[in-house]
């Protein structure tokens, strides 16, 4: 008896003669999304900030970082509608 023949898929190669370009792709958000997010990292910001006060809780290391973060994320949230 002859043995079935096993059908085998082979993976195809791309031709040697074409080339790979990436596409970039230019993505916008719509603007309640620009405002939504614009919102949320303000938000995070001032209340980062508002942590950093001389009167809240926490050492003075701590409040440094909070400090750093909620100027970063206010510049964040600006830098949002540049784009």
């Amino acid at each position: 008896m002859n043995a079935p023949e096993s059908n085998t898929t082979s993976l195809a190669a791309p031709d040697s003669d074409s080339t790979f370009v990436p596409h970039l792709s230019s993505y916008n958000d719509c603007v309640t999304c620009r405002v939504i997010g614009s919102g949320a990292f303000a938000a995070t910001g001032i209340y980062a900030l508002r942590m950093a006060r001389p009167g809240a809780p926490g050492s003075i290391v701590g409040k440094r970082i909070m400090g750093g973060l909620g100027v970063c994320f206010l510049v964040g949230s600006a830098l949002r509608w540049r784009m």
